[in-house]
């Protein structure tokens, strides 16, 4: 009987680690061209590339550090035009952030500011999938706060929109 238990406790906080080790998920959407009139019919993606699915992930803890996950993105099915699995380069520049530090007599940073700039993310694809997972950089600085005021696009291999956060609906 006490082995039994045991092993029952032993499931129990693997399940507890599994669950603590799940991510923030966003599904990106197809991005379309912006239209220059009230209506714009048919509509054109931006990218002549598609796409089965690309998630977003983030760590779902309320705090991080350096080392830890920042970012991880996931594509599955990229194709060409001609429908062919893609094998190639994806980025997602990082949108614009307003950054603050608390610690250290910091304070928040200028919008803009070079100090704030960040290079893009770069995913290697290869035949159609991909993964990239990016963590914060060693010397982040504690009481780091960044505020985000763009939504994440993802370029094409040729550094067209192909998908952003969004939603949509079956058709």
């Amino acid at each position: 009987m006490p082995v039994r238990i045991s092993l029952v406790a032993v499931a129990l906080l693997a399940c507890a680690g599994i669950a603590s080790a799940r991510l923030n998920r966003s599904i990106l959407v197809p991005a379309y061209k912006a239209c220059p009139t009230s209506n714009c019919f048919p509509p054109t993606r931006a990218s002549t590339y598609t796409f089965d699915s690309i998630y977003l992930y983030s760590s779902p803890q309320p705090y991080t550090g350096p080392g830890k996950l920042a970012l991880m993105v996931v594509v599955k099915g990229l194709k060409d035009a001609g429908g062919n699995l893609v094998t190639g380069r994806l980025t997602m520049p990082v949108p614009p952030s307003r950054i603050t530090v608390l610690s250290q007599s910091v304070g928040t940073f200028a919008d803009g500011s070079p100090l704030t700039a960040q290079p893009p993310y770069v995913i290697d694809v290869k035949d159609g999938a991909g993964r990239g997972r990016f963590s914060l950089p060693d010397n982040t600085p504690a009481g780091l706060v960044a505020n985000t005021l763009g939504s994440p696009v993802l370029l094409d291999p040729e550094g067209n929109e192909l998908a952003t956060t969004g939603t949509q609906t079956k058709e």
